[in-house]
């Protein structure tokens, strides 16, 4: 467990409060720059709503995400926008990707972001393909928390990115997510029997514990069966000098 005092070591670097937007100069270096912020950050936490993908600087970011971090590092951050009417927003977020209709202030911003696409991955389509999967993959892990709380949620937020994932034609992707099971996980990591008998102002610390091994077990599956199945569908995609920069 940690202290307040130990998040006195955590950075963060924030790419909204970090580029200023006001300094033509200093913005475009900046920008020329998030690939090298971006790889010297542990993990990376994506606010993802389903407008993030119609955003060309947004596209842009995850150009750089998908290029220099390992799955198993970015996370999205859907918790608190998820809903019954926002998921389907999602799913068509997702579906109807591409470069081409991403949304954007300058022409020459779209010309920078082509030039990024170009220099490390084989084709615009390709990428488009990855980023799909990519999404697919971190909904699905992010949506497994809430779907091991019953049948009906497994059903209404988990089962509906795998069958996206095959109707887009990614086989391997949607196999590898059939194999997550947060209910039996929820229901192994639960210690209901263990807090019989502890007093009750115990009992939430337990329950703490409970829930982080629920976490533990979808994050071990995340990183042994699906972050795999993206690594090897990045090094098929991105360019070679890309690849042994990552040591692929």
């Amino acid at each position: 467990s940690q202290s307040l005092s130990d998040w006195r070591s955590i950075t963060f670097w924030v790419d909204k409060a970090c580029i200023p937007q006001d300094v033509p100069d200093l913005k475009e270096k900046c920008i020329l720059l998030i690939g090298k912020f971006i790889q010297k950050c542990d993990r990376v936490c994506v606010l993802f709503t389903w407008h993030y993908l119609e955003r060309l600087w947004c596209v842009y970011e995850m150009a750089r995400i998908v290029q220099d971090k390992d799955p198993s590092q970015v996370f999205l951050q859907v918790e608190a926008f998820v809903n019954e009417q926002t998921f389907p927003l999602y799913l068509q977020a997702i579906r109807g990707f591409s470069i081409r209709s991403t949304k954007c202030f300058l022409d020459s911003d779209r010309e920078l972001l082509q030039k990024q696409i170009e220099s490390n991955y084989v084709s615009h389509s390709s990428f488009e393909v990855l980023v799909k999967s990519y999404a697919l993959a971190l909904m699905a892990r992010s949506m497994a928390y809430r779907a091991g709380r019953s049948q009906a949620l497994m059903q209404k937020f988990f089962q509906p990115i795998v069958d996206l994932a095959e109707d887009l034609g990614l086989l391997e992707l949607a196999s590898t997510m059939r194999t997550c099971k947060p209910m039996e996980w929820r229901k192994s990591a639960s210690n209901e029997q263990v807090t019989t008998g502890i007093p009750m102002h115990l009992r939430q610390k337990c329950l703490s514990i409970s829930m982080n091994r629920y976490q533990d077990h979808i994050n071990n599956w995340f990183c042994d069966s699906v972050t795999p199945v993206l690594q090897k569908m990045r090094q098929s995609i991105l360019k070679a000098h890309c690849q042994r920069v990552l040591g692929a």
